[in-house]
């Protein structure tokens, strides 16, 4: 069989078995060699002549001959290598497509989520990275990219980028238990199961009515059996009449000492304080860990820490997760702060009416 010339420049990308190629493959042959050898190369792909001779391959190659960034060709291409057995070179043209074409979001996704079925969890963290950069805003490149580290053995890195996923996601009346339940699992993996029973509490409090359930009770009480977290709070119960500004429930606190007024937000995973607060009352500080909040003047990076002990009057906890967030970024309100958020408030019943904040120890749910 007389193979052209511009075949022959594709010896280095494509494998040839020209002598046993099947009479279908004699359409990808006669195809123009230089449009699709550019189109290989643009792509980074190295396919052998059955996987060319597919039509589901060899037509989405045409069209991306001709239009470079047609994005229905892309997904076309990347389906036909898959369903041939090419899942990874299915990413590798994602990944190519985006970089040659301004940054496609989609494709990026498509192939973080390939690596992570072939477990190259270190690439689909790096994927995962340059989502996050296009759409530094928005949930699901950390998501991926918690995905990546936690399949990877990396818990503390899941913690980080599932933090900032919950708290990106825009509409939490619909976000799923994934985000909340994994993050439960890598705290889980640390030793740390109050912060577990945190992280449960916390997808219980979006809904309580739904997420209440038999699944989430057991949960809880695993973590705290094994946390032994019911003896880390001390008191039985604290009392506060509601006191509204701008809208908010505020109260006053100590943490590590230092006495401070704090808003009470059950929606909010952590308790976040100002770094100038958070400098007074010595908190720990994981200067590692970075994630990304939503706060009243938009999106703001914070840094993962823990406190001593929180405490209202008579109730009290001990080494509860918090964020510090600096002070023109983290701020609360005039007269302000932080917020008492789920870290804190997992560990008790809290109910609040249209007067008071009972908050009581937890003695079972």
């Amino acid at each position: 069989m007389k193979i052209r010339r511009g075949i022959a420049a594709l010896s280095c990308v494509l494998v040839s078995a020209v002598g046993s190629v099947p009479a279908t493959s004699q359409t990808a042959i006669a195809d123009p060699p230089e449009q699709i050898s550019a189109t290989l190369q643009r792509l980074s792909l190295a396919l052998p002549w059955d996987a060319m001779a597919r039509e589901a391959v060899r037509r989405p190659l045409e069209e991306l001959s001709r239009e470079r960034c047609d994005q229905q060709a892309i997904v076309n291409l990347a389906k036909g290598l898959k369903d041939a057995g090419y899942r990874r070179e299915a990413a590798t043209a994602h990944v190519r497509f985006s970089e040659t074409c301004d940054g496609h979001v989609p494709s990026l996704r498509a192939a973080a989520n390939i690596l992570l079925d072939l477990s190259d969890h270190s690439g689909a963290a790096a994927i995962a990275s340059e989502v996050i950069k296009l759409e530094p805003f928005r949930d699901n490149g950390y998501y991926l990219r918690a995905l990546a580290h936690d399949r990877g053995g990396s818990p503390k890195k899941a913690i980080d980028d599932y933090v900032t996923a919950i708290e990106l996601f825009g509409a939490k009346d619909r976000i799923a238990n994934a985000g909340y339940f994994s993050l439960a699992r890598n705290y889980e993996k640390l030793g740390q199961f109050c912060d577990a029973v945190m992280a449960v509490e916390a997808w219980v409090a979006v809904n309580p009515a739904r997420n209440d359930t038999s699944q989430t009770r057991a949960m809880v009480s695993s973590y705290t059996a094994k946390g032994g977290c019911a003896t880390t709070t001390t008191g039985n119960e604290d009392v506060f009449p509601v006191v509204r500004r701008n809208n908010v429930v505020t109260l006053p606190a100590t943490i590590n000492g230092v006495r401070g007024t704090f808003i009470l937000d059950t929606g909010a995973t952590f308790v976040s304080l100002k770094s100038s607060f958070a400098e007074k009352a010595k908190v720990e500080i994981d200067h590692d860990a970075v994630v990304r909040l939503n706060t009243a003047n938009g999106i703001a990076e914070g840094k993962r820490g823990r406190a001593k002990t929180i405490q209202l009057r008579v109730i009290q906890a001990k080494d509860v997760a918090v964020v510090v967030q600096t002070d023109a970024k983290g701020t609360y309100g005039h007269g302000q702060d932080g917020l008492l958020g789920m870290s804190f408030l997992s560990r008790f019943h809290v109910t609040i009416d249209a007067k008071e904040v009972r908050i009581r120890a937890r003695t079972g749910r």
